[in-house]
């Protein structure tokens, strides 16, 4: 069945206000209770961009990080690459350059296999975001190592050290991750002594092991006799757990590891938290010993984000917010560097502690691309609303049937990673009617420095609207001389008797023609845990449309490049077709271009941009279209926008 994640315009011509508006609600569902309540520091970008700074300060000549040690390192690797995510690029992919060029001649091999594993989970990311098969190929040599240790005592599972005297919950876990996101990165994999084998091998073994306590939780170890150990239920232990069952859910669709999962998140995040939702370790009140538990918190974090990106469930998001905020707030000195507790005090600083806390910050950063920095609808979390009532997939509505009195209908994001210098911020709306009345629907404005100076201002006319239920860009124009200054982009509604329904849809800086893909027309698709808009063959089982109908009249006559922003999260299983992106000229119904892209269009797993070029006419409207082909073994397609120039 097509999916309806258009705007509620488009809805409200057919059927009417209030049927539409209960429409609306039932679907988006659990994604209202998302919305978490923006505040002034929510620049997640900007934070992480400060974070991962900071945690070079540590970074030494041997590429490795002064005051921690060395499976630590793998998880400053892992910080750094959730900063390149955030920047869909940037200047740390050198780092993953120089960090394994200086550390590889012993193919990070050490007496500790779940230090290998650590290791090798980082260089399968850098593999994601660089393209570089070195990485892979030392992931593949790491497991191996690992898959060595594998024996019959206790009935399977890896041990600990390679002096086999403990076979204990995170080695195991880590060969379990190691072992699918291989599967997923080696074309043709299957079968006996397959990467796939290994993992559902080790799921089975360690579902029976007894590790998994009957609260949900994972302990550390198992005794002598094979028995679960009742040692601490570390952090760590609960997500990498989430993570390796995440990953076997999007590898074969089977819901029961999902299940799993999610019962595995539930528990870790009802108990172990300091009673007002931050995440806490068992021995952080009476103060935790040693190097190692200052890491561990931070990647229960990073496999959260990675299954509420799955499951979009509002709880994880809230958990996420909560500690990212508490962190910034409560858990970082005046030099941006932070402690343990992350409901604070600092207690001491070290690379550990700096990149354990980035995880729950760099989670919650959206990528910013080269074409678009910033680009949110307007339903995102990123914005809060006084009046209205959210519509379609990520747009925000007024209309007198819902909303008795003027209000903003939308304030926020407090932005402060924007550049100084002059930028234009982008409004787009639609209404239900157009009308030649010059009535003032709303003003727009754009405030600095905490809800402060307004920088520029304008209303929004009632005859400036082109056509009914389509969504049109109105700019302003700023000037923003205080980066850093939490950047609001506010629109108030005036509630008039006669006014029509209006939609907000995006706010966009600096990208005249661009639609953010989640608030377009969709048959196939579902949100990410970015706001963006995806599919994949295990929740899409049939090919379609991931996007259509930005529809645009704005385009003056002659050629122009349409730029899909598009990333898989697979690039070397095959060569197949991935999608089609087209121009078609809605007036004549004809194809004015088409291009297909294959999955060797994308060299990493970041945004790429895929160009389509075609001749505009005068009086003509035209829809921009990605169509993703459905294929067992196809990969997850993200689309983040669709811009003209």
């Amino acid at each position: 069945m097509p999916q309806t994640g258009r705007s509620v315009l488009l809805h409200i011509s057919r059927c009417g206000i209030l049927k539409c508006l209960i429409a609306s609600l039932l679907l988006l569902g659990g994604l209202l209770l998302v919305h978490a309540e923006a505040q002034p520091g929510d620049d997640f970008n900007a934070h992480t961009t400060t974070a991962a700074s900071t945690l070079q300060q540590w970074y030494n000549r041997k590429g490795l990080w002064d005051t921690t040690g060395w499976w630590n390192a793998a998880n400053c690797v892992e910080a750094l690459e959730n900063a390149i995510v955030a920047k869909n690029g940037g200047p740390y992919l050198e780092v993953l350059d120089r960090t394994f060029r200086k550390n590889s001649g012993t193919n990070f091999l050490n007496e500790y296999y779940d230090d290998e594993g650590w290791w090798a989970l980082a260089w399968i990311r850098a593999f994601d975001l660089t393209g570089d098969s070195r990485y892979l190929k030392m992931s593949k040599t790491i497991f191996a190592d690992m898959a060595d240790s594998w024996d019959s005592h206790c009935d399977g599972g890896i041990w600990w050290r390679k002096d086999k005297h403990y076979k204990n919950a995170i080695a195991n876990e880590l060969f379990l991750v190691l072992a699918i996101r291989l599967h997923q990165r080696t074309p043709d994999d299957g079968g006996p002594h397959s990467y796939f084998d290994w993992a559902t091998r080790e799921w089975a073994w360690f579902k029976k092991s007894g590790m998994i306590n009957s609260q949900d939780l994972v302990n550390d170890g198992l005794n002598r006799s094979c028995e679960n150990n009742r040692q601490t239920t570390w952090t760590y232990n609960q997500g990498v757990l989430v993570g390796g069952l995440t990953e076997l859910y999007k590898s074969t669709g089977d819901t029961n590891y999902l299940r799993e999962a999610v019962a595995l998140a539930d528990a870790a995040i009802a108990t172990l938290n300091d009673g007002h939702g931050v995440l806490t370790e068992l021995c952080e009140p009476d103060r935790c010993g040693g190097a190692d538990v200052p890491q561990f918190k931070g990647i229960f974090a990073r496999y959260l984000a990675a299954l509420y990106d799955v499951t979009r469930k509002p709880a994880y998001f809230q958990f996420l917010i909560a500690n990212a905020r508490s962190i910034w707030a409560n858990d970082r000195d005046g030099s941006n560097r932070f402690g343990l507790r992350w409901n604070g005090p600092v207690d001491s600083v070290d690379a550990a502690r700096q990149s354990s806390a980035t995880m729950p910050i760099s989670a919650l950063a959206e990528p910013v691309t080269a074409n678009v920095f910033f680009a949110k609808g307007s339903g995102s979390p990123a914005f809060n609303h006084e009046v209205g009532t959210a519509s379609g997939t990520l747009s925000w509505t007024c209309a007198p049937a819902n909303t008795s009195h003027s209000g903003f209908m939308q304030t926020g994001p407090y932005l402060a990673s924007l550049t100084k210098g002059t930028h234009m911020v982008y409004f787009r709306f639609a209404v239900e009617v157009t009308n030649a009345a010059a009535t003032s629907l709303a003003r727009l404005d754009i405030r600095g420095r905490n809800q402060g100076t307004v920088l520029a201002s304008r209303d929004l006319a009632w005859n400036e609207f082109l056509a009914p239920a389509e969504s049109q860009a109105f700019a302003l124009t700023f000037t923003n001389d205080a980066a850093g200054g939490d950047l609001e982009f506010r629109v108030f509604w005036n509630h008039l008797p006669n006014a029509p329904a209006l939609t907000l849809v995006d706010t966009v800086v600096d990208a005249a023609r661009s639609w953010t893909a989640a608030n377009l027309s969709h048959d196939v698709g579902q949100l990410d845990g970015m706001n963006a808009w995806c599919a994949d063959p295990v929740r899409n089982h049939a090919s379609g449309f991931l996007s259509r109908e930005a529809n645009t009249r704005e385009l003056p006559v002659g050629p122009h490049s349409a730029i899909f922003e598009l990333k898989v999260d697979n690039f070397n299983w095959d060569n197949s077709k991935v999608a089609t992106i087209s121009a078609v000229d809605v007036v004549t119904g004809r194809n004015c271009a088409t291009r297909d892209v294959t999955r060797s269009d994308f060299p990493t797993t970041l945004y790429q941009s895929m160009t389509l070029k075609f001749k505009a006419e005068a009086g003509h409207r035209y829809e921009l279209r990605t169509f993703w082909h459905y294929a067992p073994h196809a990969p997850r397609l993200t689309q983040r926008s669709v811009l003209v120039n």
